[in-house]
């Protein structure tokens, strides 16, 4: 029988059924459709779907997502989206070719890790995004070991989560929140995963205010510079001070630095108001010399994006060059971290040094430099973080603030220990051979309005010219 013959070939999968005999017409015409139909699903296929990955593309995920809402109001969902960190810069060492097929390695692991998993989307360059029934049990530690370490370089992935979505808001919204989730620990290398919730949406929102206003603040000068004095230990008198970037804003008031010096580094704007420091800095040199004011080096911090700048030395130069200020005035602050670039930072470095710039190194001891990296470059002083020095204080155990003293005597390096505060750690870091102090047991950073009358009260034309004949 050719129907129940056609209806079990039909069963069986087949698309189409030809039964004998043939119509010629009949045949060419199916034949004809068959071939329409399958351009035209290969062609949609193409539409939907992102080449490299093979994830669908990001309009066509977000009207998925609307549509399974749509259609299982009372069934619960999770989504998660995942973003490569600094994926410019592998993009830029590796090639356009190479991260293409990282993209789809680590696409295709996620899809396949993530538990009971509907579909993925690729909503930017290196954002994915995922719908998942949801899941009551544990399981984002699979993520850490879905993706093999050999194949990551070093590249770290980070994950916005939403659990249970609202049916009312659409895929978009959805994919917005979780990449806000996503973006509030970027660059915290102990966090990967993040999940959504109110506090996650208030943070996000002040941070949208503080970019939306960072323009606003530096044309306004609300961005302000404060001193904090550098004393010598064996005498107390002032030796130089570091300036210090706080941010005076016309609604929020005060904003922590911290709350805007990790956001204008990931954003770049840290380049803008480091210049703007900078030259703060100048000018405060400059008015003291022409009033004929006691003045000592004031060191600058010199952020690690700067670094892939290999025209950075030149621009600092220039414009101190600008305001006629003697180069040892103006001192360079690097931080640990900075040793793990590679980029400009040893010709930056060697330039500012041979046209005698100081350069500082700060929080020595709040990360993992090696000390390879660390003697390869052209140093001067030796700054000590904070939180060591806290530490020992606690603990009653200064070993390994001598240890650092040590490295940084061999080194030829001068030291100067930050954030201190009690008569306990001046009396050990004195018996230690710190050479000098940095912290409110001598003065809080100050206004320039109340730095000034400090820097009289406490100069002395000896302190003063130790300091600057200690390198030359």
């Amino acid at each position: 029988n050719t129907v129940e013959d056609e209806i079990k070939c039909l069963e069986l999968g087949a698309s189409d059924f030809l039964a004998k005999p043939y119509n010629t017409e009949v045949m060419k015409n199916r034949i004809r459709s068959t071939i329409r139909l399958r351009e035209t699903s290969s062609l949609l296929n193409r539409l939907q779907k992102d080449t490299t990955t093979g994830l669908y593309n990001k309009d066509f995920f977000y009207q998925k997502i609307d549509s399974i809402l749509a259609q299982n109001p009372d069934k619960h969902y999770d989504l998660i989206c995942s973003d490569i960190e600094n994926f410019r810069r592998l993009n830029s060492r590796f090639g356009t070719a190479q991260c293409d097929k990282f993209l789809a390695y680590v696409a295709e692991r996620l899809q396949s890790t993530i538990p009971q998993c509907l579909f993925g989307g690729r909503v930017n360059t290196d954002v994915f995004a995922f719908l998942f029934v949801h899941q009551e049990e544990e399981w984002i530690s699979k993520l850490e070991e879905a993706i093999d370490p050999k194949r990551l370089c070093h590249v770290f992935i980070k994950y916005g989560l939403i659990n249970d979505v609202d049916h009312n808001l659409s895929g978009e919204i959805l994919c917005y929140r979780a990449i806000m989730a996503m973006n509030a620990i970027k660059g915290h290398y102990n966090s990967s995963v993040a999940v959504y919730n109110e506090e996650v949406h208030k943070q996000e929102e002040h941070k949208q205010i503080l970019i939306e206003s960072m323009q606003r603040g530096i044309a306004n000068g609300e961005f302000k510079v404060y001193y904090q004095p550098k004393h010598r230990l064996k005498d107390d008198s002032i030796i130089g001070a570091e300036a210090l970037v706080r941010w005076i804003h016309p609604k929020l008031g005060f904003i922590r630095p911290m709350s805007f010096i990790p956001l204008f580094e990931q954003n770049g704007f840290i380049k803008t108001v480091d210049f703007y420091v900078w030259e703060e800095v100048c000018k405060e040199i400059r008015y003291c010399l022409d009033i004929g004011f006691t003045i000592v080096p004031i060191s600058v911090n010199v952020s690690r994006i700067h670094f892939d700048d290999p025209t950075t030395a030149d621009k600092i130069i220039a414009l101190v060059d600008k305001y006629k200020i003697d180069h040892s005035l103006f001192h360079i602050e690097i931080t640990e971290s900075i040793c793990e670039e590679k980029n400009y930072i040893n010709e930056i470095l060697d330039k500012l040094h041979k046209n005698n710039f100081i350069i500082e190194l700060d929080d020595f001891g709040s990360g993992y430099s090696s000390l390879a990296a660390l003697c390869s470059l052209k140093l001067d002083i030796m700054k000590l973080d904070m939180s060591i020095i806290h530490s020992a204080s606690e603990r009653g155990n200064y070993s390994l603030i001598r240890y650092a003293i040590i490295l940084a005597e061999s080194m030829k390096l001068e030291t100067i220990a930050e954030g201190v505060e009690s008569d306990d750690q001046i009396a050990a870091l004195r018996v230690l051979g710190c050479d000098y102090i940095q912290g409110h047991y001598y003065s809080p950073p100050l206004p320039k309005d109340e730095f000034e009358p400090y820097l009289l009260e406490h100069a002395s034309s000896k302190g003063e010219s130790d300091f600057m004949t200690n390198f030359f």
